[in-house]
């Protein structure tokens, strides 16, 4: 078996330049095992936020609510003195300061609802499935457009893919680290913080399992291991599956714990001159020293990938602290090696990532097309582009596939109101989101209500379209795996001084077949040559023939056959003629 490493005495461009090795993680990710539990973790990720965001998600806030009444307000100024007089309320000073106070209730509440209908909303960042979520154009349409059109179709492709396609690569990153931004941020209200929070766990529940399987694989691939069976890896990950759960969710607690008593800190401080002076005051060191604990945990939140790739290459040599500290220390020791790594991994994989999603849309697109030659000659009304009226929406598969047919589709960002239905109104709204609108919205009517069998149809291939689509995109996931594995190998090099290819390996090997049973030996036969009962023939136990001898270049000379005399036969004498009995009287004739 190989074992990784260059023992030839030439240059290897991969010693002198450790990072290149990047470049092996294309082929890595390729591998349809890698794909599948991606796409299964995209899924699972996605129907837990989508899930969420339906059940914390709620209407707008509106102003003529009771709760922004004057009886409502005014009952907490009750018992106050107005701060401008130093004196109680008069009755105009009081219904002033209550329309104020409801005004700034409902804008706080209003800003704190558009806070979480940005995320949990209709066409919520958070709530949009993976399908219909934007991504920038679709590659196909981006290299005709930037090869055959203008130079300002040029500029607004190459923009599109750099601010929509890039992004993918780093989606599990970003999608770990966005819930947390979200939860620091200012103006978030309390529910908004729970709602955040279960987004996060349930991140880290999905990818700490696939994600785990993952690296698992790639790091045995990548160390030249192996070889080792998706069974194996996720027997391996299930194993362990609480270290990696408690890795990324270790320093999220210490930062709960850290600001749990920073709160407790600020109500102590609530209390005049003792806050003002000693606890805000003398005591703000405690305050700086929180914030910077807080702040070293969450910058190395940047090292989370390696958290599970530590789990993944050192097996049982590594837990739950010993992965959160590598990745910790990584990061803080060799941040520039790390930076460039990640600079090297994102920017060949956007490379690939594009390549397959321009192979995989040229596919769906050119298999489209051929089938609809034979319809363009015969009967143009049966063109297959009615099928492909659910396509997904994202990477623009639904434009590509509906393009010059009545069922065209054009994308776009459309303006959103509070109830999340579309509006030309400015004043009104509060956000857009990338939709795609039908060129002729009454082709799709005709098409639902007087062809039911194309709908059915339609909902056929929706399906397949949706498996392909999640392993289309599932590739940039296993790629961002594969390359944090990659890089996990190289900063421990860089830092431990470990090689490359020291990984652990535990792996139980696949069952194999039993062996057959052998019939028990015979007993052995009595020394004196007599036959034990019940030891005859047909009670003898079959015995298997003794394996044939090896084969030699000459054939010896048999030996001599020497015939044993048969034993001796043991014969019992006669028995002795009988005697007559003698007579008990002397005096009496003999008996006979």
């Amino acid at each position: 078996m190989a074992d990784g490493r260059d023992h030839s005495g030439g240059f290897s461009y991969r010693t002198a330049l450790p990072w290149t090795n990047i470049f092996r993680c294309f082929q890595i990710a390729l591998d349809p095992r890698k794909l599948f539990v991606a796409a299964l973790g995209v899924f699972l990720m996605s129907f837990s936020w989508w899930l969420l965001s339906n059940i914390f998600y709620k209407a707008a806030p509106l102003e003529n609510d009771q709760n922004y009444s004057e009886g409502v307000v005014k009952n907490d100024f009750d018992g106050k003195d107005n701060p401008a007089t130093g004196k109680p309320y008069t009755n105009d000073e009081l219904t002033a300061a209550t329309a104020i106070e409801a005004k700034r209730r409902f804008a706080r509440d209003y800003a704190q609802w558009q806070q979480l209908d940005a995320l949990a909303g209709p066409g919520g960042r958070l709530r949009t499935l993976p399908w219909d979520e934007y991504r920038g154009p679709n590659p196909f349409l981006f290299f005709t457009d930037a090869l055959g059109g203008s130079a300002a179709d040029r500029e607004n492709a190459v923009r599109g893919f750099f601010t929509g396609s890039v992004p993918v690569l780093v989606e599990p990153l970003v999608k770990l680290l966005l819930p947390v931004a979200k939860i620091v941020s200012p103006g978030v209200s309390p529910l908004t913080r729970l709602y955040l929070f279960l987004i996060l766990f349930s991140n880290v529940a999905v990818w700490a399992f696939c994600g785990g399987i993952i690296t698992r694989l790639a790091a045995v691939q990548l160390a030249n291991k192996g070889p080792i069976t998706l069974k194996q890896a996720t027997k391996f990950v299930a194993h362990r599956y609480l270290s990696y759960l408690g890795a990324p969710l270790v320093p999220l607690g210490i930062i709960g714990l850290v600001v749990a008593g920073l709160i407790l800190y600020g109500l102590v401080a609530l209390i005049p001159f003792v806050g003002d002076i000693v606890l805000l005051g003398i005591g703000l060191p405690a305050v700086i020293v929180g914030g910077a604990i807080m702040t070293v945990f969450l910058v190395g939140l940047v090292g989370y990938p390696m958290m599970y790739c530590t789990l993944s290459v050192e097996g049982d040599q590594s837990d739950t602290f010993d992965a959160l500290s590598r990745s910790v220390n990584y990061v803080y020791q060799a941040p520039w090696h790390y930076l460039w790594n990640w600079f090297v991994a994102i920017m060949y994989g956007a490379a690939v990532t594009l390549f397959v999603l321009f192979f995989a849309s040229v596919a769906v697109y050119v298999g489209k097309w051929a089938v609809g030659l034979t319809a363009s000659a015969v009967w143009p009304e049966r063109k297959p582009e009615y099928l492909f009226i659910y396509a997904p929406e994202s990477f623009g598969w639904k434009e590509l596939l509906t393009k010059d047919s009545p069922y065209e589709v054009k994308g776009g960002w459309v303006k959103l109101d509070r109830t999340g239905e579309p509006t030309t109104d400015s004043a009104k709204a509060i956000r857009q989101v990338y939709q795609y609108e039908p060129v002729n919205p009454d082709a799709y009517t005709v098409n639902r209500n007087d062809y039911w069998y194309r709908s059915w149809g339609a909902v056929i291939v929706y399906f397949w379209l949706t498996i392909a689509f999640l392993m289309m995109l599932g590739f940039s996931y296993s790629f961002f795996w594969s390359s944090a594995t990659m890089i996990y190998f190289l900063m421990r090099k860089k830092v431990d001084e470990a090689e490359l290819d020291e990984v652990f390996e535990d792996d139980e090997p696949e069952a194999p077949l039993a062996p057959p049973k052998l019939a028990p030996a015979p007993a052995p036969a009595p020394a004196d040559g007599t036959v034990p009962l019940g030891s005859g023939l047909l009670n003898k136990p079959a015995v298997s023939p003794p394996p044939p001898p090896a084969t030699l270049p000459f054939s010896p000379p048999a030996p001599p056959v020497v015939v044993s005399p048969p034993p001796p036969v043991a014969v019992s004498p006669p028995p002795p003629p009988p005697q007559p009995e003698e007579p008990k009287n002397p005096d009496d004739p003999p008996l006979g």
